[in-house]
């Protein structure tokens, strides 16, 4: 090992406890330093791994457009020094960005480009693609597609770089099954999940995650099954401290809803509250709304996310009169302007029609 090696292992460690910890904003300035270190040195391989880690840390803290400008940079590198696994990684973590933000065709696209660089490789490396396949099936609102990408992925999956973590793997898995109500095999995955003890910060999160929608999902067979009402406290806690957001504050807000613990929700939107210009914050508005409003007239709770049937009547419009039936269809009106965007984008209707089926139910 050489001088000019060592001089880039102590901040690059510094990154990776940083990571650890969950601090993905002083990682990604370590990392930085470690690419123009690189870069002074003439190390390019050192560089590019560099610039990968700095991408990953900064979509993690939420700047994706960073994040962009980074991972470019390193997926474009050509030189022999540069492993062929990190310019791969940065592709893979560029198609993770581009599903929230670009169109299914750019997607597409992008994943077509990661496929033939395989193919030029000859690397084993596909189950990354696989997963952003299923990824994109899953927001497309295609549960069926996305179970068939996602579990091809999972079986396809290598412990060795590049690859997604094993956790990720199998939230994505989760995630499905919750989607398309297999209650028996969303259990066995969560429990595989937890069986791991991911170290990572926000890894620990997507057990949580799993046993929310776990509850959930079983929640409709057994409705006497007590709601992990800690658990999702301590998931909102996470996410607060500073940890990026990626769904988590969601669900933990619905399996409160559920609980019909109305204070602790209200505490939890002042800190910060929903963005409404989100399709998925404005529908959840809009459920937390009439939820509340089953709760005032001593309804029974529903799941509207799980596409849980109303019993003992929906609410109606003889019954939600004034400001309580302005409010529940406010927020889904702004949610279907929103879905209509999401739906040119990503090139389906499901968006559209989740919203439009709420709004039948009032």
């Amino acid at each position: 090992m050489t001088i000019d090696r060592r001089a880039l292992d102590p901040p690059r460690a510094q990154a990776r406890q940083a990571r650890a910890i969950g601090d993905y904003v002083q990682a990604a300035r370590l990392e930085r330093q470690v690419a123009e270190r690189a870069e002074a040195m003439g190390r390019v391989g050192e560089r590019t791994r560099a610039l990968l880690w700095e991408g990953y840390s900064l979509r993690q803290a939420g700047e994706d457009d960073l994040a962009l400008v980074a991972l470019l940079q390193a997926a474009s590198e050509r030189a022999a020094t540069a492993d062929p696994a990190d310019v791969f990684s940065a592709l893979i973590a560029i198609v993770h960005i581009s599903l929230d933000h670009k169109s299914a065709s750019f997607c597409r696209a992008v994943l077509d480009q990661g496929r033939r660089l395989l193919a030029d490789l000859r690397r084993p490396w596909s189950a990354s693609l696989d997963f952003l396949e299923g990824e994109l099936a899953l927001r497309r609102g295609d549960f069926a597609a996305a179970w068939d990408w996602h579990s091809r992925a999972w079986a396809g999956w290598r412990d060795e770089h590049p690859r997604l973590t094993a956790s990720t793997h199998l939230w994505a898995l989760c995630r499905v099954a919750f989607r398309r109500r297999a209650t028996d095999e969303l259990a066995r995955l969560t429990e595989t999940l937890a069986g791991l003890h991911p170290a990572q910060a926000l890894e620990r999160q997507l057990v949580h995650r799993a046993r929310l929608l776990d509850w959930r999902a079983r929640r409709t067979l057994d409705p006497g099954t007590a709601a992990p009402v800690e658990r999702a406290l301590d998931l909102l806690a996470a996410v607060h401290e500073g940890n990026r957001d990626f769904g988590a504050r969601r669900e933990a807000l619905r399996v409160l809803a559920l609980a019909g613990r109305w204070a602790e929700i209200d505490a939890a939107l002042s800190r910060p509250p929903l963005d409404p210009e989100r399709f998925e914050d404005a529908l959840l508005l809009g459920d937390l709304a009439l939820g509340r409003v089953r709760a005032a007239l001593g309804w029974p709770t529903v799941d509207d996310d799980y596409g849980e049937l109303a019993h003992g009547g929906s609410a109606s419009s003889a019954v939600l009169t004034g400001e309580a039936l302005r409010e529940v269809e406010s927020h889904y009106r702004v949610a279907l302007s929103l879905a209509e965007v999401e739906d040119e984008r990503l090139e389906t209707d499901w968006h559209g029609a989740t919203v439009r089926e709420r709004l039948w139910r009032t």
